[in-house]
């Protein structure tokens, strides 16, 4: 069984990568005291000492908590695609009849709300062919640009989501929809609410931090401060705060 890919997983990957960093860091440190002269070098640096780390499981790739996470995505995509075409009205350039998955770049349209738009059919439709290849359903139907392509394709993945991320090969697929989610929520103005943080900011020290999950950071609503720190740092002010506390 494999550790799930996605969101749950994050602050262990984060510790995962903090143990690394101190790995590299220990090696430096070992290579310079090896090279030293054993008589003024002290004592051998010793190595970190291991994290224990508590990962969450795939079923047998997702866990339940973000393949629920993946549907409610996928199908957000839809209503948030139709708010960004609403804002980008009246700068759209000629459109394109073509039903190719584009690869690369040609000129850049006067909107850029409607290259984002354009980009996300391409990974839906890519997807859709994808599956379709692996499960022998024949072709894709050509379908022309549009909203009505979009709520096709997004229909036809929703259809049959359980299937695609029981794939081994829906990591990619899975971490795309929730960074779609995220890419359209911003051009929409439509960022889901942080949450309050009890601990007081380190900066201006009033109760004003707030976890913003679509970006996967802790900011200072005060607008004297706006303080921003990742997870991490985050985790390691409440740490210093409950230290203090205990002193």
């Amino acid at each position: 069984m494999t550790d799930c890919p996605g969101l749950c997983n994050r602050r262990a990957r984060q510790a995962r990568y903090a143990y690394e960093d101190t790995i590299t860091a220990w090696r430096t440190a070992l290579d310079d005291w090896e090279a030293a002269d054993p008589a003024t070098r002290g004592d051998r640096p010793t190595p970190p000492e291991e994290p224990d780390i508590d990962w969450v499981s795939g079923d047998p790739v997702w866990c339940r908590r973000c393949r629920g996470a993946i549907r409610v995505a996928l199908a957000d995509l839809e209503n948030l695609a139709a708010l960004v075409a609403a804002e980008a009205d009246g700068h759209r350039g000629r459109a394109d009849d073509s039903d190719k998955v584009r690869t690369t770049k040609s000129a850049p349209s006067p909107s850029p709300a409607a290259d984002h738009l354009d980009e996300l059919y391409g990974f839906l439709a890519t997807t859709e062919a994808d599956w379709r290849e692996a499960r022998g359903y024949g072709p894709r139907p050509e379908r022309s640009r549009g909203a009505a392509a979009r709520s096709i394709v997004i229909a036809w993945l929703l259809e049959r989501l359980d299937d695609i991320l029981n794939h081994p090969g829906s990591v990619q697929f899975g971490l795309g929809v929730l960074r779609w989610q995220r890419v359209l929520q911003h051009l929409a103005k439509a960022r889901p609410p942080g949450r309050r943080k009890a601990t007081p900011c380190p900066r201006c020290d009033r109760r004003t931090l707030i976890w913003e999950e679509d970006r996967e950071l802790v900011r200072c609503e005060n607008s004297g401060c706006n303080r921003v720190m990742t997870s991490t740092e985050y985790d390691a002010h409440v740490e210093e705060q409950a230290g203090r506390m205990a002193s």
